[in-house]
């Protein structure tokens, strides 16, 4: 039983080698990991700030030309405000069929 355990097991030895002379088995120091954590920060922090700015400026848009319709065509921005209603109420109701039908 012992000698049949013994061949076997010399014979998975033999088998995975090519997989154990494969696989690398260093670990980068942690400095790497740092110096990597560091410059995925600094990317996500300028990422943010980017996508910020340019929220800033849509809503800033937005409001402007809001404000303007407001004042100078106030019939026009009752027409924006129905027309937004309605199409946030399709999207909402889409999106929410779409889930449902998922579950």
């Amino acid at each position: 039983m012992d000698k049949e355990n013994d061949d076997l097991k010399e014979l998975l030895d033999e088998g995975f080698r090519p997989l154990h002379e494969e696989i690398d088995g260093h670990t980068p120091p942690l400095q790497w990991f740092e110096q990597l954590v560091k410059d995925r920060q600094a990317e996500m922090k300028a990422r943010f700030k980017r996508d910020f700015i340019v929220f800033l400026l849509i809503a800033c848009c937005i409001l402007t030309v809001l404000a303007l319709t407001l004042f100078q065509m106030p019939l026009l921005f009752l027409l924006l405000q129905g027309a937004i209603f309605i199409g946030g109420t399709v999207f909402t109701g889409i999106i929410y069929v779409k889930k449902v039908k998922e579950i």
